[in-house]
């Protein structure tokens, strides 16, 4: 398969949609937490886990939707074209973003504990 700018564009699209999505689910996600009346030491440990998991996928959303803009600059263009340091930057925050994605999925594993031990052993 022969790789193109639309390709990359396409797929910071893509990305950026998907992690702003998932970042809202975390904000949402605090915003319950940090209202609710329960103090447990798992809150601790979820709420950072998801204020790291929300820096990670803003920081990729972000970064996608430059890169699209700038990425149909090279439109029509072959990959030899575009400069290696972005295409080095697309897999950099996309190793970033799975790793935002297992901090989320860490979340919600821990997310059960707080009701209850079966609860945490199911969400688990």
């Amino acid at each position: 398969m022969n790789i193109t700018p639309e390709i990359y564009v396409e797929a910071s699209r893509q990305g950026a949609f998907i992690s702003a999505l998932i970042a809202g689910f975390s904000f949402a996600f605090i915003g319950a937490l940090l209202v609710s009346s329960l103090k447990n030491k798992i809150i601790d440990w979820v709420l950072l886990f998801s204020v790291v998991s929300i820096a990670g996928l803003l920081m990729c959303a972000l970064f996608w939707t430059l890169m699209t803009s700038r990425m149909g600059i090279f439109g029509g263009a072959e990959l030899s074209q575009i400069p290696h340091a972005l295409i080095s930057l697309h897999r950099t925050f996309s190793l970033l973003f799975i790793l935002s994605i297992l901090f989320f999925l860490v979340t919600l594993a821990l997310s059960g504990w707080i009701s209850s031990k079966a609860l945490g052993i199911v969400s688990s």
